[in-house]
């Protein structure tokens, strides 16, 4: 029996909640009735929340959809359908996907979400904590003209929510919630208000005007989108999100969302208890009396912002439109790139007001500092019996270690290739940006050409670039990993494939591909015929890699062990061991399980098997050069449990 979440039941009290949890669960308050999203590190949880509810609440389905999406673009434009027929709808997404659903949003910013209402939430990830760039997006919310709020705390979460839906719906107005991958991760207890129930069942009513943004609807709908904007601007007093904090300093402090809470604690560390502070709920539009009211008596004003000058350039110019002379600092003190802390924002503060930082501090930062040389730095790597990593080995050896060969990476768990001990990605871009790559490369080069993409990415955006390699003939070998997950992000379905619906063999076939083998990683030998095959002919080859990822085959057999056993079936138990090693560290730095080390018996170095890791996918006994894997079966008369197949 599904234990329920309390959490998204009960409609008063005070819960402990993610920020993540908490737009949720202001979605449950608003009434929302459509979600759909791509998942994506700070926003897939959202998601994970979602379909959680959907099973411990199956009631809810009567008026509560949410969908993972096959790319941001289709999800952005699918919440404007449902919209369009009167419902409340969230589109999440981190901040590079709303590069990939900005050609749908900038049309759909001048539609307007009415008779509905739509938010987009917008998780930002300042230092790269789980992204390839910390591009700062917030420049997307000026040029698509979307109001944005920010909020720091799980309580601003909810509340923030819910009060974007009330904004969207009055102004029929897309309205943006900012996260980042602090915000969204961050506890604090939350008040909990009651539920209400989105539409169930919504209609669509033609309106030519509103609904088809081509000449000359598009003029007037942009005209009318600037009209909404500047009533939400004259609206942002009555909204009580912006909050003062006064004091008698002639330096005063605006800032935002995750900033504040470290502003405030860097104020106090640096005993400068006469700053102003203006923290902006709302970071754009913002009103200008708000901003004149504060920037008035002051002769400075600090803008402590993650990460580009977003607000520092719309306070300038608001300053300037006003004729107001004061001295705006920011990006000369603070930094443009990398996450922000505590810390740092007293050590530029410090400077700002000339302070020294107190004894205390300057400890807590050296402390903290000094772990960076008793812990270990370790690079990211594949888990036990992750089949890309079996690729990667077959790659590696059928190359000669990359020798004239270059390997065009992509987004996925294979973004580690590029770290010891493979050091096998020459390049990524994107989504699916590494077949794009790898298409000009192999027109002008002679080098050998590999491409990577996932089977996410393929559905993702993958099958475009393969359209025009395989139109081009393009002399590149392209592995598709199908291992069913969206793994990177905490295994979310691979939409089609997961439930068994598509192909990706076939959709390759259809696109025009000549060349296409199927393969399993956890066979190298056979692997590597296929590669060498693949290398000596010319243009585009696809081998397909089909093999679940090993989280979850590992997961499912181990489920199926405990199940059997619990209806007193006799299994085989399967170990692997290493005897008479000769060190040639081919199990341990070419294919560099994490399920094998370096140990001493006896005196004697040698590799040894941790039992507690491995999961028994047999590559490394199928890969030894020397024989000195061997495998012992225990009861092999008896039920043998394989991995599933895909």
């Amino acid at each position: 029996m599904i234990k329920e979440d309390k959490r998204f039941i009960s409609e008063q009290g005070e819960v402990l909640m993610l920020g993540n949890e908490a737009v949720v669960r202001g979605c449950l308050e608003a009434g929302v009735s459509y979600a759909a999203q791509y998942p994506g590190t700070p926003t897939s949880d959202i998601g994970e929340t979602f379909q959680k509810i959907l099973r411990e609440q199956p009631d809810l389905r009567k008026y509560l959809i949410h969908h993972w999406a096959i790319n941001e673009a289709v999800a952005s434009s699918e919440c404007a359908g449902a919209a369009w027929t009167g419902c409340r709808v969230l589109n999440p997404m981190k901040h590079v996907g709303l590069n990939v659903a900005s050609d749908a949003l900038s049309v759909i910013a001048l539609n307007g979400p009415n008779p509905g209402a739509m938010v987009i939430l917008v998780g930002a990830d300042p230092g790269s904590l789980g992204s390839h760039q910390e591009q700062n997006e917030r420049f997307y919310i000026w040029m698509f003209h979307f109001p944005c709020l920010e909020p720091h705390t799980p309580q601003e979460c909810k509340d923030y929510t819910k009060l974007a839906f009330e904004l969207s719906e009055k102004y029929d107005t897309v309205i943006e919630l900012r996260t980042s991958t602090r915000s969204a991760h961050s506890r604090g207890y939350v008040k909990l208000n009651p539920i209400k129930k989105g539409l169930s069942i919504g209609n669509f009513e033609r309106n030519i005007p509103k609904f088809n943004s081509l000449p000359p609807h598009a003029i007037n709908n942009h005209i009318r989108l600037y009209e909404r904007i500047e009533k939400i601007r004259e609206e942002i007093p009555n909204l009580n999100i912006n909050r003062l904090i006064p004091g008698e300093n002639s330096t005063g402090i605006i800032t935002s969302g995750m900033s504040f809470g470290y502003t405030l604690e860097a104020l106090a560390q640096l005993g400068l208890f006469d700053v102003p502070v203006l923290k902006l709920g709302m970071i754009y539009p913002l009103n200008h009396e708000e901003i004149t009211d504060f920037l008035a008596p002051l002769k400075n004003v600090v803008i402590i912002e993650e990460l580009e000058p977003f607000l520092e350039v719309k306070i300038s110019e608001i300053a300037h439109k006003h004729n107001l002379e004061i001295e705006i600092i920011g990006e000369e003190f603070f930094p443009k790139y990398n996450e922000y802390s505590t810390g740092l924002v007293a050590s530029c503060l410090a400077k700002i007001f000339q302070k020294r930082p107190e004894e205390q501090m300057t400890t807590s930062v050296e402390i903290f500092n000094s772990y960076k040389d008793k812990i270990p730095s370790r690079f990211p790597t594949f888990c036990a019996g992750c089949p890309e990593r079996a690729t990667l080995y077959s790659i590696l050896k059928t190359t000669n270690n990359m020798e004239n060969t270059v390997i065009c990476g992509d987004i996925g768990c294979f973004v580690m290739s590029f770290f010891p001990p493979q050091e096998c990605s020459d390049l990524i871009i994107c989504m699916s940006g590494g077949l794009s790559a790898a298409i000009g490369i192999s027109e002008k080069t002679e080098q050998k050409v590999i491409a990577f993409i996932g089977d996410s990415t393929f559905l993702h955006t993958g099958m475009s670039p393969l359209a025009e390699a395989a139109n081009y003939n393009s002399n590149v070998l392209l592995f598709i990993f199908e291992n069913s997950w969206t793994a990177m992000t905490g295994h979310q379905p691979v939409l089609g494939l997961t439930e068994k619906k598509l192909s990706i063999e076939k959709i390759c076939d259809a696109i025009g591909v000549n060349w296409l083998k199927i393969e399993d990683s956890y066979h190298p030998k056979r692997l590597m015929k296929s590669i060498n095959q693949a290398l000596e002919e010319k243009g585009l080859k696809v081998i397909i890699i089909k093999r679940e990822c090993a989280l979850q085959a590992n997961r499912w057999r181990t489920s199926q062990i405990r199940k059997l056993k619990k209806e007193g079936k006799k299994l085989q138990e399967v170990y692997f061991h290493i005897t008479g090693c000769q060190m040639c560290y081919e199990c341990a730095r070419i294919l560099s399980c994490p399920a094998i080390r370096k140990t001493e018996v006896d005196g004697l170095e040698t590799m040894q098997i941790d039992e507690d890791r491995c999961i028994r996918c047999e590559v490394c006994l199928r890969i030894c050069p020397n024989n000195a894997i061997h495998k012992s079966i225990i009861n092999a008369l008896e039920t043998e449990v394989h991995f599933r197949e895909l």
